[in-house]
């Protein structure tokens, strides 16, 4: 699979440094090429010139090189970018000639100068690329805001737009601080839990870039004291998810491979008789909240945790 991270790797805790953190082979002047910059996968990766036909194979760098780039320098995104129901970026997308998954023979005759992949595409692939002389910078996914910023950072250098990187880091910040400031108004006591929960039945807990969602929209993650599994998952019983009792419920709006799957998810949720006693049921308080959001690796996270935190205290946004 290419582009869009495997659901049960989306709120995966991040164990790779931050892009760009790792140090640069040569240096540089501001704005200036060639540059080399280590990539999440400890490889070297040069770039000769100000690239000018770059493909995105992964949705966070869609994301980041729709803000970053001309549309006359992005040849190629990934097919989910056009997926309304994984994709923040439909529209802004569109215009981009090539619609891509990982096909080596076809990405080579489109004779890109850079090509950004994720650090679970098939590694295979990533050496038949690089051994055709492509540069190709494997990125990890971000779970903090502060590693999302790196790679943002990282992304603007390597296709010479850092002040406009600069500008996408500070818009964030502006976003992300006004939430902060209006939930701040709610006493540590008060702030409500909050549970994604899964249709194989697990939530993501500490650690995952879901719980840094659920921590700055000012609300409390119901398994955040749960250990985690290597990809950040707390499997849960219906029992305990009952002992849990979460204020609010947020489930998938995307099933991967299944289009109605999301609906008769929830469905199967809020008429199951053995959950009717959930607070977040009694109150009409289970949401499904869009893939693109729950899962943003990119300056999108700034609009999940705004989203989240409109969906818990729509009173603070009121004036």
């Amino acid at each position: 699979m290419v582009g869009i991270q495997p659901v049960g790797a989306r709120g995966a805790r991040e164990s790779a440094p931050a892009a760009g953190t790792t140090g640069e082979a040569r240096p540089h002047p501001e704005g200036g090429f060639p540059v080399t910059l280590v990539d999440d996968a400890g490889v070297p990766v040069a770039v000769e010139r100000r690239p000018r036909r770059i493909i995105s194979l992964t949705t966070s760098t869609d994301e980041i090189l729709l803000d970053l780039v001309s549309l006359d320098r992005l040849i190629g995104v990934t097919v989910f970018s056009q997926d309304p129901d994984v994709s923040n970026v439909v529209e802004k997308a569109a215009p981009v000639p090539h619609k891509l998954q990982l096909n080596v023979e076809v990405i080579v005759s489109l004779r890109p100068d850079l090509v950004f992949v994720a650090n679970w595409t098939d590694a295979s692939e990533v050496a038949q690329l690089r051994g055709s002389g492509i540069p190709v910078y494997l990125l990890s996914t971000g779970v903090r805001v502060e590693e999302i910023e790196s790679k943002i950072l990282t992304v603007a250098r390597l296709v010479g737009e850092q002040e406009r990187g600069r500008r996408i880091v500070e818009d964030m910040r502006t976003r992300l601080a006004e939430v902060e400031s209006r939930v701040a108004a709610i006493p540590p006591a008060d702030r409500l839990t909050v549970m994604d929960y899964t249709t194989w039945g697990s939530a993501q807990g500490r650690g995952s870039s879901w719980d840094e969602i659920v921590r700055r929209a000012g609300l409390v993650n119901a398994v955040g004291a749960f250990q985690a599994d290597d990809l950040g998952q707390v499997p849960l019983s219906r029992e305990t998810l009952l002992s849990l009792d979460p204020d609010l419920l947020i489930l998938p709006g995307w099933v991967y491979g299944k289009p109605a799957g999301s609906g008769s998810f929830y469905q199967s949720i809020v008429g199951d008789p053995a959950l009717r006693s959930l607070r977040a049921i009694r109150e009409g308080r289970v949401y499904r909240m869009p893939e693109g959001l729950r899962a943003a690796a990119s300056q999108y996270i700034a609009d999940a945790v705004e989203y989240l935190a409109r969906l818990a205290y729509p009173e603070l946004w009121r004036n």
